[in-house]
């Protein structure tokens, strides 16, 4: 991983870790203040109902005629009894003033419930409740809430780094094969480019035209041209205008087999056509340059000194080679953008997307035939 994907993948999985955090932590905040409540409710229900069971037993000692025995009816609650001047009588709450003038209220440390005796029992007038367990329970209710978001970050954390690498894998598949195009394109340009200067370089020194000088930068030409013709499409297929007319396709054929010749003698291969007349609706530049990337795919991968078979008949174009083949499971990939079927072999990996671009355009249909050692066969449908 270089420099630039590790900063796009660690600012990728900072903001998306950080929003989750924002997001989950809004969630916790209010599921916070929302059990805040219902532990106050719980709370005060709790130190009520232990302020009646007091009383309770305050009423049945009297009624009985026994001593009544002082005991908190909770571990986690203190009781207080107060005479009418707010004195203790009997006590084991930590505060050492209790209002016993108010209903209820908090301390810095505990909260109170006082219960005013409708009649006073053994000069008890009032009964105060004290307790923290809502402090206690919000303190818990917070490490949970942090240890969720924790948790929560450290999973979203982990599943941004995975999608993020998903994210980033097709791109960095799409550059590699950039580079391999860029680097593809370098060579391909190079092998004509040096023909040619070679060959005018050579004509400089004689006095008389070599016809096979001129064979070289012939066929460098054209291929140079070749090239560009397929780069030019790529870069701006989108904004090419579009002329539909009506056109012989075997004209555009013999052109193009033209066009490829002096290229398919100087490999030792040969052309062969059966052509009939074929009238077409279409952008002609467009199916030129498809059937110009057809042939130059069959010399390209054709064996030495054997033959090209063109056909053209009932609307179906087709092209034979006689060469290395393509295996059943390549078939469909190598219509991709920057896929060769060989890395031996020159070549940018952009002819088939063409061909595949522009049938789709006109609702070509593409066939294949191929056999490994044997050749291939493309038809193009032209009918529909």
């Amino acid at each position: 991983m270089n420099k630039e994907e590790k900063r796009a993948l660690i600012s990728f999985l900072a903001i998306y870790i950080f929003s989750a955090m924002i997001l989950v932590s809004i969630i916790g905040v209010l599921y916070y203040k929302k059990e805040i409540v219902a532990i106050d409710d719980r709370c005060s229900i709790e130190m009520a109902n232990a302020a009646m069971i007091v009383e309770k037993d305050l009423i049945q000692a009297k009624m009985e005629g026994r001593e009544y025995k002082f005991a908190s009816p909770s571990k986690t609650l203190n009781i207080g009894l107060y005479d009418k001047d707010g004195k203790a009588i009997l006590s084991n709450i930590q505060s050492k003033k209790v209002y016993v003038s108010k209903k209820a209220y908090k301390s810095n440390t505990h909260e109170y419930h006082i219960d005013k005796l409708s009649m006073p029992v053994f000069g008890i007038h009032y009964i105060a409740v004290e307790g923290n367990e809502a402090d206690s329970q919000k303190f818990r209710l917070i490490l949970i809430i942090a240890t969720v978001i924790l948790i929560a970050t450290i999973f979203v954390g982990f599943v941004g780094y995975f999608l993020s690498k998903l994210l980033i894998a097709p791109i960095k598949s799409r550059m590699e094969k950039l580079n391999c195009f860029i680097k593809d394109s370098s060579h391909d340009l190079n092998t004509p480019i040096s023909a040619l200067m070679m060959s005018v370089s050579s004509l400089r020194h004689k006095d008389k035209i070599d016809s096979r000088v001129l064979n070289h930068i012939s066929i460098s030409t054209k291929l140079i041209s070749q090239i560009y013709n397929s780069l030019s499409f790529i870069a701006f297929n989108d904004k090419d205008e579009v002329l539909n007319q009506d056109f012989d396709l075997a004209d555009i054929v013999r052109e193009s087999v033209k066009f490829f010749d002096e290229i398919a003698v100087n490999r030792g291969n040969t052309i062969l056509c059966e052509l009939e007349p074929t009238i077409i609706n279409m952008d002609k530049s467009r199916i030129q340059k498809v059937i110009n990337n057809l042939i130059s795919n069959a010399l390209k991968y054709s064996y030495p000194k054997t033959e090209v078979l063109i056909k053209l008949k009932d609307h179906v174009f087709s092209i034979q080679d006689k060469g290395i083949g393509i295996a059943k499971e390549d078939q469909e990939a190598i219509f991709n953008r920057y896929e060769r079927k060989s890395k031996d072999i020159g070549g940018f990996g952009i002819g088939l997307d063409i061909v595949k671009s522009v049938c789709h355009t006109y609702n070509i249909k593409i066939g294949i035939d191929s056999k490994l050692e044997e050749g291939t066969t493309f038809y193009l449908n032209f009918s529909s």
